[in-house]
């Protein structure tokens, strides 16, 4: 995600190349971009509509999620009467006797080109691992391929206290959009601009072990808490992280552990008190919160800890052994974990989709910790015992900023035509897991943040409901600027 510049590491945020809104950085209304030369179209006739290619390239083929991915569109009409021949693409000629039916044209191009633009400037080198280790009162750094530690520094903050329980110790950590490393110590929020560097501190509403701790797209930012704590989920603004106010917990939600943003605004928070992830609606606003979305905890071997979108969309919850979730259908999809791994607690996803989780070992954290490194599919990629990591709880990564960096709404207006005045439909094929195709405007959305560096093919589907289909394939690059 960085480049390296003189007296730093460069982060950046996304802007859509000629279409950024007033707010630089908001959903756009219409597709952006410039049609481009990559975009493909395919068509067939058959007796039922189905895909007749996919699309080349790396990127895995995935249901995207976020709702429905068809919509009806309206009608047109045309007087060709040429028949493809969908085999050669070749024209058949004109039709001779009963009347064949004519595949659907694509009219639209897509805009295929989103660019970083240069925001800040980090000193922290991307890549390396930063955990809590609330019982020794430190940050330690870890090398992000080899878990190799590398140092260790700590804050006054992490030891007002004399004591070695993990309550006073540092605990939740995260990078905010200056690039800096936020750490949640018992009486106040410690932010280092560099290894050891305090860049500011910030007084929290109530003296308490936050274990978890993240910001919205806004930068504003939320905590939770679970043993011997208030038990409350509080916001703190953005601009000087001031007490903002306390959300409103579900009926039935408290010992409030794990919390994560997907690309929608949407909060997910653990609770162990009913054994449940609650989920909030959509929001881009981030005022208010409407819990509207259960995942369950039944069969977990243990408490629900750290939470984290994996790559393809999934939802990674630590409850024992690491769990994935499919959100949009609430519904478990398996389990991975290291042999051990007995007691994961924080969990991290770097921009490459690696998963990155520590252990807590005995339950008290007065052992040292194993950390783990998973491979986007959830393989066990490295694992090494930490002597000097007691009671891990924060995790953060340099170079990911989770959701501290605002989502940028890249979108595409389908439009196409059928020469025998069919209805249309469309479908999203192909395209990463969370880009949306809403079924009353057929707009392709995705909203994307620093974490989507990289090519993803997509593929979209029109078809008139006869056996006319029409693909359209093309690459959507997110670039560095």
């Amino acid at each position: 995600m960085m480049q390296r510049r003189v007296g730093g590491w460069l982060c950046g945020w996304m802007v859509l190349c000629g279409a950024c809104g007033d707010e630089g950085g908001r959903a756009s209304e219409s597709a952006t971009g410039t049609a481009s030369d990559t975009s493909t179209t395919t068509s067939s006739t058959g007796a039922a509509p189905t895909s007749s290619g996919s699309a080349t390239g790396d990127a895995e083929s995935t249901t995207p999620t976020g709702g429905a991915s068809e919509s009806e569109g309206g009608t047109s009409s045309g007087t060709s009467t040429t028949a493809v021949d969908p085999s050669t693409g070749a024209d058949t000629g004109p039709s001779t006797g009963a009347a064949v039916n004519q595949p659907p044209v694509w009219e639209s191009e897509p805009g295929t080109q989103i660019v970083l633009e240069d925001l800040y400037v980090s000193n922290f080198t991307p890549g390396q691992i930063f955990l809590a280790s609330s019982r020794t009162d430190e940050i330690r750094v870890l090398d992000g391929n080899s878990l190799t530690f590398l140092q260790a520094f700590t804050h006054p903050a992490f030891s007002e206290v004399p004591n070695d329980l993990f309550t006073y110790g540092p605990n939740g950590t995260a990078f905010n959009e200056r690039g800096n490393l936020v750490v949640a110590a018992y009486t106040k929020f410690v932010e280092f601009s560099d290894y050891g560097v305090e860049y500011k501190t910030y007084p929290k509403v109530a003296s308490e072990a936050n274990e978890n701790i993240i910001f919205d797209a806004l930068g504003n930012l939320y905590t939770t808490t679970a043993t011997g704590g208030t038990d409350k989920l509080n916001q703190y603004r953005a601009l000087d992280y001031a007490f903002e106010q306390t959300i409103t917990l579900p009926p039935g939600a408290g010992q409030l552990t794990g919390i994560t943003f997907d690309g929608y605004g949407r909060l997910y928070v653990a609770s162990q008190t009913d054994n449940t992830i609650h989920v909030s609606d959509f929001n881009f606003e981030f005022l208010a919160f409407k819990w509207v979305k259960t995942l369950p905890g039944a069969g977990n071997v243990k408490g629900f800890e750290g939470l984290q979108f994996n790559a393809t969309g999934e939802l990674v919850a630590a409850a024992g052994d690491l769990v994935r979730y499919d959100v949009m259908a609430g519904t478990k999809l398996g389990t991975f974990d290291g042999p051990n791994d007995e007691f994961p607690v924080p969990l991290r996803v770097d921009n490459e989709g690696n998963i990155y989780t520590s252990d807590y070992e005995n339950g008290t954290g007065s052992v040292p910790a194993d950390v783990f490194k998973f491979s986007p599919e959830g393989l066990l990629l490295v694992s090494k015992n930490n002597p000097g990591l007691l009671g891990p709880f924060g995790l953060a990564i340099s170079g990911t900023v989770l959701a501290g960096d605002p989502p940028v709404g890249w979108s595409y207006q389908l439009a196409a035509s059928d020469p025998d005045g069919d209805p249309l439909s469309y479908k999203l094929v192909q395209g990463p897991p969370d880009m949306f195709l809403d079924p009353n405007t057929s707009t392709l959305t995705w909203y994307v943040t620093s974490e989507d560096l990289g090519d993803y093919d997509i593929v979209l589907e029109v078809s008139d409901g006869n056996g006319g289909v029409a693909l359209q394939m093309f690459t959507l690059s997110v670039s560095a600027g």
